[in-house]
């Protein structure tokens, strides 16, 4: 009898161990599923700091994987964050919004440039040989723009600052830049609003700055968003991208020039200008500020395109870092 208890606790222990072992088991699959994080990119500027930290092995330091998917158009970034196919994406602000608005459970968690106004600069850029000079003179001008996008929010606040009503001058819509860029080296249109590096391109190729954003108030930021899911279910792993993110920058803005040619094959530098072209300082880990996020609420509201209010706080995730 006092055999048979004794079997008994024993099979019973060991059915309780193993049980634990296959707890464990379980939590460490959640953890490694949880230590991927897929995110959306477009060739440009704002990724610097993510393909910095890869290069480097910061996020392997953190036992994290991070696979940057590369897209050739907003559109089919958007669409692939609203079908689920990934954990974030590197976005402008005012995308971010339009999509927050429409439904998509998502965060802003940092930004990726605009912290300050000379960081990711746009400009308006006016055509060769061309009398402009200053935003009073676009009065009545042709300006080739994205419709409902960063590209005219930004003109529509360089014009305000200048003393010009968006209303009175010809918005052009040319979706895609390089026949924005065409358009203005041909003369065939007065002006265009571009960020750089096409500044930069066109004022190489005699065009003119007429206004540009790293003055006066802060209006372009460019953002990470993640999905609400991401954001329960892969926490842990977040505030490791956003450790190794931090390292990166750090790196990055202490040997800028180390990172040219990264920057070079990522983020579409015409070749005409790589050689002259200057990496800007990129900002530590933080939120957008809520005046600046409040100023693109109202510009949406004004324009019909934000379909539900949405607060500062339940725009922004905080606690990452």
């Amino acid at each position: 009898m006092n055999l048979s208890r004794k079997y008994l606790g024993f099979l019973f222990g060991s059915i309780l161990f193993l049980g634990l072992l296959t707890g464990c088991s379980g939590t460490n699959n959640v953890d490694a599923s949880s230590a991927k994080l897929k995110i959306g990119s477009l060739p440009i500027e704002d990724n610097l700091v993510i393909l910095v930290a890869e290069q480097n092995g910061y996020f392997t330091e953190e036992n994290l994987e991070v696979e940057l998917i590369p897209f050739q158009s907003p559109v089919e970034s958007q669409s692939a964050f609203q079908s689920g196919e990934l954990d974030g994406m590197v976005t402008d602000m005012l995308i971010a919004a339009m999509l927050k608005g429409s439904g998509e459970k998502l965060k802003v968690t940092s930004l990726t440039l605009g912290a300050t106004p000379q960081e990711g600069r746009f400009a308006i850029v006016a055509a060769p040989n061309s009398s402009l000079e200053k935003v009073s003179d676009l009065k009545g001008k042709t300006i080739g723009i994205s419709s409902n996008s960063i590209i005219e929010y930004v003109t529509d606040g360089l014009l305000t600052e200048g003393g010009v009503n968006p209303n009175e001058v010809q918005k052009t819509v040319v979706a895609k830049i390089p026949v924005r860029l065409e358009m203005l080296l041909n003369n065939q249109i007065d002006a265009i609003t571009v960020p750089d590096p096409y500044i930069t391109y066109t004022v190489a190729q005699g065009a003119k700055i007429v206004a540009e954003d790293t003055q006066g108030k802060n209006l372009s930021q460019a953002v990470i968003i993640m999905t609400e899911k991401a954001l329960s279910e892969k926490n842990d792993a977040l505030i490791r991208f956003y450790k190794a993110y931090a390292k990166a920058v750090r790196e990055l803005n202490r040997v800028p020039e180390k990172y040219k040619e990264l920057l070079v094959e990522n983020a579409n530098i015409p070749e005409s200008i790589a050689d002259e072209y200057q990496i800007q300082r990129y900002p530590e880990p933080q939120l957008p500020a809520a005046q600046e996020v409040e100023a693109i609420f109202a510009w949406l509201k004004q324009k019909d395109l934000l379909k539900t209010e949405v607060s500062y706080e339940d725009f922004v995730q905080k606690g990452l870092y």
